[in-house]
């Protein structure tokens, strides 16, 4: 229960009333005071006795959804009274950092053991994983004095996915075959196929390749396997270290760049390639194979990132991906100058390992950092671009405020290019 603004100003004039009726004895405006006082107090028991019996509950939701995209609610209020409630208030006052406003609807005349679902739509506008727990109900009496909440119970929680743009990335040409049957035989893409064998089973494998004949004369289970024609393999590396801005520490950064991660992984999944994504700073950095129906995952997965801790990415590019087969495709979204990357970009491309390098700009981003660490910062990042320029791996800039779309797109000459060396 709290007092309106009007009930507020109501409530301290008839304090104030009452205490010079009170010190001065004046009969008359004691008799006011107290009158109002009195009223003040039924309209109390007047709002406990509306929200007694009237519940508020959240329909769950399933799924997820995308930034910017309207999302519908649903809420059910039932009457477990014998009266008519003139008048309720819907009120849900969703997350600041949602960038949603608060959604407020009148509901008026609820009938006597009444239940009445009610539907309104938000737009969430940025990605993460926001707590359902502010949706209330509320009852103001009828000279608007004091108002009663009754809060739902707690739902769960809204999964709001980052938002990829539409682009188109063409995947680059595998020249190589490898034998199939083992764990990820399941998700990656489908090729032709050519009869290799018989081996072990091996706990994971799809049970369709499991070879009956040859399991039920040996005694143990066996699985065939096969010669297929390589697809494509891609390697999205996104740096989600939050020391990737040099300091900067800020979080728009991280929102373009796993925009353009996700993007990216979207696109890639129009045709027919093996994706592997990574994330460089939650903690396990494993790269994860990627299929159409996994990408909801992926999606969730980035939906509740933060900035985390994680090794510098010239060593995890070492480590992880020189060790990639010839003619894979490596996408490097990060914002970290490092010039020791560029070198290992250039040394993958000698293995005919192709990276292209997605940068934002983290200067362009905030208008409150040093000058001095503003300019270190631009320095080295000149040294990087200028080092892939020269290799002919040039990166994409994205800058704050750029069209997503339009930045990214600048990368499909070049794959294709790395697709025909």
């Amino acid at each position: 229960m709290r007092p309106t603004r009007r009930g507020t100003i109501y409530i301290l004039l008839s304090v104030a009333f009452f205490l010079i009726a009170s010190i001065n004895q004046v009969k008359p405006i004691y008799y006011v005071s107290t009158c109002m006082l009195s009223l003040a107090a039924a309209s109390c028991l007047y709002s406990y006795l509306v929200l007694k019996g009237v519940r508020v509950t959240r329909i769950p939701l399933e799924g997820g959804f995308f930034a910017g995209e309207e999302i519908t609610l649903s809420a059910r209020i039932r009457n477990e009274t014998g009266r008519i409630i003139p008048r309720l208030m819907l009120r849900d006052q969703l997350p600041v950092l949602s960038g949603a406003p608060e959604a407020l609807l009148i509901v008026d005349d609820l009938a006597p053991h009444e239940t009445l679902d009610v539907d309104y739509q938000i737009v969430m506008a940025r990605r993460g994983i926001y707590a359902d727990d502010r949706l209330c109900i509320e009852a103001v009496d009828p000279l608007g004095i004091l108002q009663m909440r009754h809060s739902a119970l707690p739902a769960g929680s809204i999964t709001v996915y980052p938002a990829p743009v539409s682009i188109t990335i063409p995947a680059p040409s595998a020249r190589y075959s490898r034998r199939i049957g083992d764990n990820l035989s399941r998700l990656a893409p489908e090729g032709r196929e050519t009869f290799a064998g018989l081996r072990d089973y091996h706990q994971g494998d799809d049970l369709k390749r499991i070879h009956w004949r040859a399991t039920a004369r040996e005694g143990k289970l066996f699985v065939k396997e096969f010669e297929r024609d390589a697809v494509p393999t891609a390697i999205i590396l996104l740096d989600a270290r939050s020391t990737c801005s040099s300091g900067f520490g800020l979080e728009a950064v991280l929102e373009d760049a796993v925009i353009a991660a996700i993007s990216l992984a979207v696109s890639l999944l129009k045709g027919k390639i093996r994706l592997y994504f990574q994330i460089n700073g939650d903690g396990n950095g494993a790269p994860v194979l990627v299929n159409r129906h996994y990408i909801y995952d992926i999606l969730a997965l980035l939906a509740a990132l933060k900035g985390g801790q994680g090794k510098p990415l010239s060593e995890v590019l070492t480590r992880d991906i020189l060790e990639s087969e010839p003619g894979a495709s490596v996408y490097i979204v990060s914002s970290d100058p490092d010039p020791l990357l560029a070198d290992s970009m250039i040394t993958a491309s000698a293995r005919k390992v192709f990276s292209f390098l997605i940068s934002p700009d983290a200067s362009t981003y905030g208008k409150k950092i040093r000058a001095g660490r503003r300019k270190r910062y631009i320095a080295v990042r000149q040294e990087q671009f200028s080092r892939l320029e020269r290799a002919g791996l040039g990166p994409v800039d994205i800058k704050s405020g750029d069209d997503m779309a339009e930045a990214l797109s600048r990368i499909s000459k070049s794959t294709v290019q790395g697709s025909r060396v």
